[in-house]
């Protein structure tokens, strides 16, 4: 992990990917995986539970910073956010959780509120980040690439939450107090800027509308293509 200022965030291990472990603890483990089991998921051979690397336990670090897992002694467990996260049944409710647990990472949710969900331009961004970061222009250009690539993934799980109706019916109740006509007429506008959709079961629905949500599109595509060619090689695999 890294940090800036008076916060830490993860710079090795993806959201997608501590999604992707935390399923297995769920799925294969009961929600309890042992070090052992976590190590191998990332990728790493284990001889001896006992001797595993400080470096790969920084990862772990990484997996537990959005939320989906936490370090206990010999093992890491699944939370309850994660579980609501990954519900294969429940489309909204896998958002929800999704959202509820990057919110949980206070540099990301306070960046996300302060810059109403755009993410500013890479010339622009160490500038924005010491507006609400007590650090100097020099650190913050430091730590601007790791961060526009968190937030290039984890803004649009935020954005799909925020922006359905109910989202803005509640914003709306609580602190615009917008008439139902004006509700209608922003669900207007909004749909009218989507250019197409994406559904998948691990992101959700996402919404093609803005260079955000496209980038997100591809990391979903990409992850998708990732799955079926270790489908059509297991296959192949029987076959032989």
């Amino acid at each position: 992990m890294l940090s800036l200022g008076k916060y830490k965030y993860p710079d090795q291990v993806t959201f997608s990917e501590a999604l992707k472990i935390a399923q297995i603890a769920i799925t294969k483990f009961d929600g309890k995986m042992a070090n052992k089991d976590v190590a191998e998921a990332l990728g790493y051979k284990v001889k001896d539970p006992n001797a595993i690397s400080g470096y790969i336990f920084r990862k772990f670090d990484d997996i537990c910073a959005y939320n989906l897992m936490k370090r206990q002694r010999g093992f890491v467990r699944a939370t309850d956010v994660a579980i609501e996260a990954l519900d294969p049944y429940d489309t909204r409710k896998a958002q929800e959780g999704k959202a509820k647990a990057i919110r949980q990472m206070p540099i990301v949710n306070e960046a996300f509120t302060k810059w109403n969900g755009n993410i500013p331009s890479e010339t622009a961004l160490p500038s924005k980040l010491t507006d609400f970061q007590d650090v100097s222009w020099q650190e913050a250009q430091k730590h601007a690439e790791p961060l526009r690539k968190l937030f290039i993934e984890t803004f649009p799980y935020l954005k799909a939450v925020s922006e359905t109706p109910l989202g803005k019916l509640s914003e709306a109740r609580g602190e615009n107090q917008m008439g139902s006509a004006d509700l209608k007429s922003s669900f207007e506008i909004q749909e009218s800027h989507i250019m197409g959709e994406l559904r998948t079961e691990e992101y959700g629905i996402i919404k093609i509308k803005d260079a955000t949500s496209i980038a997100m599109a591809k990391m979903a595509l990409g992850s998708l293509e990732q799955k079926i060619r270790e489908q059509e090689e297991k296959q192949k695999n029987k076959k032989s």
